[in-house]
């Protein structure tokens, strides 16, 4: 179990969405704010973690993210043994807290990846504990995930959620959404034919719909997440 600090997944096919850069001070949002739709938030908040395999199964991993780092600077680290990257994404949701830190023994709390940045800029904030495959094909892999972290996600009142719900009735609700660390391009999320190309799982069903109230995703612990990795890329929250 993670200890407790006061304060938004996993290896190589999956990785979910931190919340560390909600104040919009991440270097990369000049970039990104002149392809922002009218109708999206202006303040966006992206993620360009570094992940660590902790040996557990073959989807526990660590997640590190660094918001002060640009997404060139990622861009040209060389991971080391065992370690990974993540998708770069843009939180969905209209605003984001974490709320601590997590550590566990045997692993840093942070880590140095990036000489021009001073200090160990990388802070550990997730980890993957497990997973299972919902679905591989040539459209990609589904997967979803138990993901540890303490973390509480708002959707304002009249915004367009976009949700899917699995056979089992669960409904889970996007966060995030890949982006090219390249060429930044922010879709409009209040769009509701953002979707129209995407096929869901066997058994699954897509839906969107506009939000007559605030809508919280609270997770003090652990998160069920759904991640999609294929052409495009996106991430996805039990509620």
């Amino acid at each position: 179990m993670p200890t407790r600090r006061v304060f938004h997944y996993g290896l190589a096919i999956f990785s979910v969405l931190s919340i560390a850069s909600c104040d919009g001070d991440d270097p990369t949002l000049d970039a990104a704010v002149d392809a922002t739709p009218p109708s999206a938030p202006r303040m966006m908040s992206f993620t360009h973690k570094m992940m660590r395999s902790t040996g557990e199964n073959s989807f526990a991993a660590l997640g590190y993210d660094c918001p002060q780092c640009t997404f060139e600077q990622w861009l040209a680290i060389v991971p080391p043994e065992g370690w990974t990257k993540g998708p770069a994404q843009v939180l969905v949701a209209d605003s984001g807290e974490m709320r601590s830190y997590p550590s566990f023994d045997g692993f840093p709390d942070t880590v140095d990846f990036i000489d021009e940045v001073p200090g160990e800029e990388y802070r550990l904030i997730v980890k993957n504990v497990d997973a299972r495959l919902i679905e591989r094909g040539a459209g990609g892999v589904i997967a979803e995930a138990q993901v540890m972290r303490d973390t509480l996600l708002r959707f304002d009142a009249g915004r367009r959620v976009h949700e899917m719900t699995s056979p089992e009735g669960n409904v889970f609700v996007l966060f995030a959404y890949g982006v090219d660390p390249e060429d930044i391009i922010i879709p409009d999320f209040d769009d509701p034919a953002l979707f129209d190309d995407f096929t869901p799982p066997d058994g699954w069903t897509y839906s969107s719909r506009v939000l007559e109230q605030e809508l919280l995703l609270d997770t003090p612990e652990t998160a069920t997440v759904l991640a999609v990795r294929g052409e495009s890329i996106s991430t996805w929250e039990m509620r």
